[in-house]
């Protein structure tokens, strides 16, 4: 989707804005080309008690990105994982500003406007259209596409109608998406009886241990209309693959 972008405005540097980043994971997969195989190695093994050593072998580790023209700006209220990421170089900018409460202040303005992409992978449904409509209002002039993984527990009803009022499409990829593993039996089973009470089928999915996303895309509508989705991602009808 970022090379499509990037073909669409003829533009090479491209700015990302990542919407709930935490600690910048999908920094070290778009812009340094990590893997999660290569993040679980390096992170379940990592000494949390020596974060000095930490954050020193980090920003070795993310001293040289496979894509220097991209930037990601990671939002989050969780101003210490921001601050790491950042430090660490996972992140080119990060703001901790509580959008769900706050309008960005005139600093994070600066380093959220005129995004290419606004994505989130897991966090739409714990936040509001209301984030999001304060992230789009930064980038008026860019018309930013986005790509949010919502888990099937949460409606996108109301991110999808905000859009829909800034002139945006917004289609849903066909196939499910693993965010990841439940921690206990417990958490398992508040999701399944959540996905019972809004009538969708867990079997063969959620039941199998995994939080299960799907994939909303909005665009402008004369870029939608243009180009086809099909053209810019391609994941099978009824496939499960991993976030």
């Amino acid at each position: 989707m970022i090379e499509a972008r990037r073909s669409a405005t003829e533009s090479e540097p491209a700015k990302v804005v990542d919407l709930g980043c935490s600690y910048g994971v999908n920094g070290a997969l778009l812009k340094h080309g990590r893997s999660m195989d290569e993040l679980y190695r390096l992170y379940g093994a990592a000494a949390a008690d020596d974060l000095d050593a930490l954050l020193q072998r980090d920003r070795d580790l993310y001293a040289e990105p496979a894509d220097a023209e991209l930037e990601i700006i990671g939002v989050d209220p969780a101003d210490r994982a921001i601050s790491y990421a950042v430090d660490a170089g996972m992140l080119d900018a990060g703001v901790a500003t509580d959008l769900e409460k706050s309008d960005p202040t005139p600093e994070d303005t600066a380093a959220i406007e005129n995004a290419d992409l606004i994505i989130s992978t897991g966090c739409v449904g714990y936040v509001t259209e209301t984030s999001l409509e304060r992230l789009l209002e930064t980038s008026l002039d860019s018309r930013p596409w986005m790509a949010h993984f919502v888990l099937r527990m949460f409606d996108f009803g109301g991110p999808e109608e905000m859009l829909s009022r800034h002139g945006y499409v917004t289609e849903k990829l066909e196939g499910l998406f693993r965010q990841r593993r439940f921690a206990s039996a417990e958490e398992r089973q508040h999701v399944l009886d959540n996905l019972r009470r809004l009538g969708i089928d867990a079997t063969g999915a959620e039941e199998t241990g995994w939080y299960l996303a799907e994939l909303h895309v909005a665009r402008p509508e004369e870029v939608a209309k243009s180009m086809p989705l099909s053209e810019v991602l391609n994941v099978s009808a009824g496939q499960i693959v991993e976030i």
